[in-house]
């Protein structure tokens, strides 16, 4: 007899998947917003059911071009022209059998058609149901299904797609797999170009081809689809390292330590990252390593002086302050209400009472801040080219143009910074892209701009996902120095 307790509960985490990508086709909204708005729902309901709804979500954005190109082989309808509701649903159901291992075939075709008459479109069901049967078919006529060569019990050979570690834990392993999926996939469907095997703009693609050569492009994008321990921060000022560590394996959360920063934890087996323990209480937060070492290449000391210009979330904000350890001042500025409410709930979670929070517009110059800093921090606004491995929309979203409008943007934005400088002191600049037009190029605009000898770049670092095992990241240190 089918049990029918997860059967409903199968049904109902689907349609919360619906529900978010529906919101972020039409509403514009972001992954993370949508995806964080749902969990918060939901976050007394069972974990594996949250674990189910963030793994289909992100795997599904992650995927979505190449889902519609594998739509499209066998649509008359072009995917475009598809409702949204349609085409969500089948991308859905594409995705579970490319990807969801511990979900037979057959119940996703036929979960899918379920949601396809409730949603009163009766007369597509029979669309769906062919579209998702002629996948199946493609899929069992090469044999994707079958016990192959690190297969698991569930048949289908390489584990759920961001969800299963590798079988030691080895995150190289996990990139083999993930990457022998996806030739497979590739191989049966026609996905020829490396733009197509990695569901990303053709224009993306070669950008990074261009930047960086195509083994390592490979990388960058294949990093999308490696799942990554997830990267936290212990404040120091409420506990002891080893103290966090200690919690978190009590509740059954696998801790490692971090690769770039002492202050780093990786952790896994969790869901959702507001329900972990020691979070409401302030005791960590979630900051990607790469962003901690360029807080750490600063050289924070106690009793400092520290502007932090486009501070949204907050990150680095509360980590200087936490370096200081309740001494000097932070001010934490950015341009809107909703980004300084965000900073503002960090302090206060993070129980820090050496920052301050202002809403400013940082590309016009504040008089008042002329000299008065020993550090300024500037992680302007850019491309998010680093980080499209946890915000896999904003390959769908950025425009080779834009990447443009935002080196502009910086530009006018370090001009300012650089002038709340106290001589001697320092400008931390840094992007989560990695662009060198928007990041090497820019230093080396800036220091130019400035009257000779007056700037000295003191550190210059860049991390490149699939490369670095974190985030893409830049940052340099310019000491002020005349």
């Amino acid at each position: 007899m089918p049990d029918i307790k997860k059967k409903e509960r199968s049904d109902k985490n689907r349609d919360i998947v619906l529900d978010i990508l529906i919101d972020m086709e039409q509403n514009k909204a972001f992954l993370s917003d949508a995806l964080d708005k749902a969990l918060r729902k939901i976050q007394f309901s069972d974990k594996k059911d949250r674990s189910f709804i963030t793994r289909e979500t992100e795997g599904i954005c992650e995927y979505m071009l190449s889902l519609d190109t594998i739509i499209g082989a066998f649509s008359k309808t072009p995917v475009s022209k598809l409702r949204p509701v349609i085409r969500n649903i089948l991308r859905l159901g594409i995705h579970e059998m490319l990807f969801m291992d511990s979900v037979p075939a057959r119940a996703t075709i036929s979960e899918c058609v379920n949601m396809t008459k409730a949603h009163n479109m009766m007369k597509l069901s029979g669309f769906v149901n062919a579209i998702l049967r002629n996948v199946d078919r493609k899929l069992t006529e090469n044999r994707y299904y079958d016990n192959t060569s690190g297969a698991d019990n569930n048949g289908r050979g390489f584990g759920d797609n961001k969800s299963d570690a590798a079988k030691d834990g080895s995150s190289e392993i996990s990139k083999d797999l993930a990457k022998a999926r996806l030739e497979r996939i590739s191989m049966i469907f026609g996905l020829d170009s490396l733009a197509e095997k990695y569901s990303a703009p053709l224009w993306l693609a070669d950008f990074f081809v261009k930047t960086f050569g195509e083994e390592k492009a490979e990388q960058i994008l294949l990093a999308s689809f490696i799942r990554r321990k997830l990267t936290i921060r212990y404040n120091r000022t409420l506990v002891k390292k080893e103290e966090l560590i200690e919690k978190l394996k009590e509740k059954g959360i696998s801790v490692t330590e971090g690769n770039y920063s002492a202050s780093a934890l990786l952790i896994d087996n969790i869901d959702f990252v507001r329900r972990v323990p020691g979070y409401k209480d302030g005791l960590f937060s979630v900051q990607a390593e790469s962003s901690m070492r360029a807080i750490e290449a600063a050289g924070i000391e106690k009793n400092m002086r520290i502007l932090d210009l486009c501070a949204a979330p907050g990150g680095k904000s509360t980590y200087a302050a936490e370096l200081m350890e309740g001494t000097g001042e932070v001010i934490s500025r950015d341009v809107s209400d909703e980004k300084t409410e965000k900073i503002e709930e960090n302090i206060k979670r993070l129980k820090l009472d050496n920052i301050s929070v202002e809403k400013a517009d940082a590309t016009v110059f504040d008089e008042k801040l002329e000299d008065g800093f020993d550090i300024v921090i500037a992680d302007v606004p850019c491309s998010g080219l680093g980080v499209i491995g946890r915000k896999s929309d904003i390959k769908y979203r950025l425009q080779p143009e834009d990447m443009d409008s935002l080196t502009k943007l910086s530009q006018e934005i370090l001009l300012n910074a650089v002038r709340y400088v106290k001589k001697g002191g320092k400008l931390l600049f840094s992007t989560c892209t990695i662009n060198p037009a928007e990041n090497e190029e820019t230093t080396r605009w800036l220091i130019g701009k400035a009257p000779k000898d007056e700037l000295k770049l003191l550190d210059e670092k860049l991390f490149v996902q699939g490369v670095d095992d974190t985030d893409g990241f830049y940052y340099a240190v310019i000491q002020r120095v005349g």
